[in-house]
């Protein structure tokens, strides 16, 4: 049970953090949200800066454990074959999760006005994920540039976010991912 009523404040608290900000939310709407008392919800966060900062980590969690489900070893410094596999997988997964939201991990980044050391947990996993992206050929990193930029885009201007024109850049990010697996697109050097 206290699992359970764990995720579901955190995704009331993220529903509420994205439709009225965490400015907004209050920690008796949140627990209103998930069903509970605000005695339960402060079992488990003991104050609303917890449960931000506990809903940016469980942010981070979910993408780190999809990347692992998908792409075991993602992380790890294995060779570049590895970090292929794990840069394509990181296109894939960013191009779902920006598929499935209306707008993608907004109360995440909202959390983050309440406090700059909530990105800690986002910071350090943009550090793996560029490590990563630094053992495949150099080229690649512009997809991760690339996946960024879109992100960052549809989070600052959702009202004018084209989703099939960022459909076409992830078609294309992945088709030179898997060019640059193959040995078949270098640029220069």
């Amino acid at each position: 049970m206290g699992g359970d009523a764990r995720k579901r404040l955190l995704e009331a608290a993220e529903l509420l953090s994205r439709t009225v900000g965490p400015a907004g939310m209050s920690l008796e709407a949140v627990a209103a949200a998930a069903g509970l008392s605000k005695g339960g919800l402060l079992y488990h966060f003991p104050s609303k800066h917890a449960l931000l900062r506990a809903l940016v980590q469980d942010h981070v969690s979910g993408f780190r454990d999809e990347m692992d489900r998908r792409s075991p070893g993602w992380a790890e410094d294995g060779g570049e074959a590895q970090a292929m596999a794990g840069a394509r997988t990181y296109v894939e997964v960013v191009r779902e999760i920006m598929k499935q939201t209306e707008a993608p991990s907004s109360g995440i980044f909202a959390a983050l006005t309440e406090d700059p050391h909530f990105m800690a947990p986002l910071l350090e996993l943009r550090d793996v994920v560029r490590r990563m992206f630094g053992r495949c050929p150099r080229e690649a990193m512009l997809a991760f540039h690339g996946c960024e930029g879109l992100f960052h885009d549809r989070m600052i201007d959702p009202v004018r976010w084209d989703g099939a024109r960022a459909e076409e850049q992830f078609g294309l990010m992945a088709r030179l991912l898997d060019e640059l697996a193959e040995g078949r697109a270098r640029f220069a050097r």
